[in-house]
């Protein structure tokens, strides 16, 4: 439908003269003045801001109303008002300037115009200033009433202003990481972790952690919605979650006789014959889970990508690392992350405890899935390329794969990878193998839909569809392959 000029020239209108002076007033404040960083956050505000200013464009445009003037004083207490400027006195004719609604009324210019009679007045201009105009001219808003509306407006533009500063300085995951800790305080400890124990490998994590080992089970998920225990070789097998809908299972780690899982926004944890379950964090999606020791060590999704940590039994939430983090990794207990700045990828690293910071290197792109084989780094870039570094010169690299990676992971045979499918949402097409520097390329397995690689033990499990049937899982003995 074809919108009426007046009306699009009123909505350009009201986004340069009410939008665009906000975002620049916002962005002075927050980036200029207290240096805060808001590029995640225009995404969100600017939008709003614009659907705002599209909302109440309504309301500004042309009215004409008639009212009667009871009042003989009418024209002299108006001009006293001051709510309203006069801009034009003439015989029978008044041009008003409002001056509230700021800043609108400053950079357009609206005006009211007053064409009165003895007893009769007839307003025209924009109809949110007619309006309020006519209780003017009929003694309706009282000054109590306009300070009370001037008040609310206040607030309003406050709360609206504060937004960058709750959301960017943490002060509302602080609350939150208040509040998960009081909701935990009486949760009893159940669970203590051995010192430098792993709950997963690097590579298996990579992998959304589809299966983890112990010294007598291996566990792995199934079906995306089931959790299976079995045996080592594989004889005895047990489901510890089985469910046929809702969220599925993934992010497994261990510690002890427990197992820890994500399924939805919350973590998880359950002794592995399968019994004590119950959630340790409800707060949001767990990204990237490494138990070492006492603790987890996470992305929060949530907050920016920081870095989070909290002991096994959910209790102790701490932001650990406030950067926007795209990768973690654990090795040699120290936690290795990236992130993005100024269109570079660095990698740094800290100690258990967040001291001890290091530069370990820099990319020209982005660094995900972040793995280590002897001295060397492998990682998967911006354009999904796999990359191959020893980290000593940021510039010299090798690619042993030139193509659009979905996953990949690291073995004592070789490199297992899949390439990204031509169906949306399905991840890998083919599963591949290469040695570890990115040589004789092998074709292992013609499927499709590959996902949730992960080694245990001597074998390699994953999922995968052929001919198009549901994704069903599958392994290969690496000794025998």
């Amino acid at each position: 439908m074809k919108l009426p000029d007046n009306l699009i020239g009123l909505a350009l209108k009201r986004l340069l003269f009410f939008t665009m002076p906000i975002v620049l007033f916002l962005y002075g404040l927050y980036v200029i003045i207290l240096g805060y960083e808001m590029d995640n956050l225009w995404r969100i505000l600017v939008p709003y801001l614009v659907i705002v200013t599209m909302a109440t464009i309504s309301s500004y445009r042309e009215k004409t109303r008639e009212e009667d003037l009871e009042d003989k004083d009418w024209l002299e207490k108006l001009k006293e008002n001051s709510r309203w400027g006069v801009v034009e006195s003439a015989e029978n004719k008044l041009v008003l300037k409002p001056r509230f609604d700021f800043p609108y009324n400053v950079l357009s210019k609206e005006t009211v115009i007053i064409k009165y009679s003895d007893d009769k007045a007839k307003l025209e201009g924009p109809r949110y200033y007619v309006d309020q105009l006519a209780k003017d001219l009929k003694g309706k808003t009282s000054k109590w009433m306009r300070r009370i509306a001037s008040f609310g407006a206040f607030v309003l533009v406050v709360i609206m202003l504060s937004i960058p500063v709750v959301f960017e300085s943490g002060i509302y995951w602080d609350m939150k990481i208040r509040y998960h800790n009081h909701t935990m305080r009486n949760i009893e400890p159940v669970i203590e972790g051995g010192a430098g124990e792993v709950g997963n490998t690097v590579d298996n994590t990579n992998n959304y952690g589809y299966g983890v080992e112990t010294e007598d089970y291996f566990i792995y998920v199934e079906d995306h919605m089931n959790l299976v225990r079995t045996d080592k070789d594989f004889q005895l097998k047990d489901y510890l979650i089985q469910k046929g809908g809702g969220h599925g299972v993934s992010r497994l780690n261990v510690a002890g006789d427990w197992v820890f899982y994500s399924s939805g926004e919350s973590y998880n944890r359950m002794r592995i014959d399968g019994t004590g379950e119950g959630a340790i964090y409800k707060q949001g999606y767990v990204m990237e889970p490494h138990i070492i020791g006492d603790w987890i060590y996470f992305i929060n999704f949530h907050d920016n990508h920081n870095i989070y940590r909290m002991d096994l039994n959910g209790q102790n939430l701490e932001r650990f690392i406030r950067e926007n983090v795209s990768d973690l990794a654990v090795y040699d207990n120290r936690l290795f992350y990236s992130y993005m700045e100024s269109d570079r990828g660095y990698v740094e690293s800290v100690n258990m405890e967040g001291g001890d910071r290091r530069f370990e290197f820099q990319t020209d792109s982005s660094v995900r899935n972040l793995s280590r084989w002897e001295n060397y780094w492998y990682y998967m870039d911006g354009d999904y390329r796999l990359i191959r570094t020893e980290g000593t010169d940021p510039d010299i690299y090798q690619v042993p794969i030139d193509a659009d990676v979905s996953t990949y992971i690291i073995t004592e045979v070789g490199i297992f990878y899949s390439f990204q499918g031509e169906e949306v949402g399905y991840p890998g097409d083919g599963l591949y193998r290469m040695d570890h520097f990115g040589l004789d390329k092998t074709l292992e397995a013609d499927t499709e839909r590959v996902e949730g690689l992960a080694c245990l033990g001597d074998w390699l499990i994953y999922h995968s569809s052929d001919n198009r049937m549901i994704p069903a899982i599958k392994m290969i003995d690496l000794d025998s392959n």
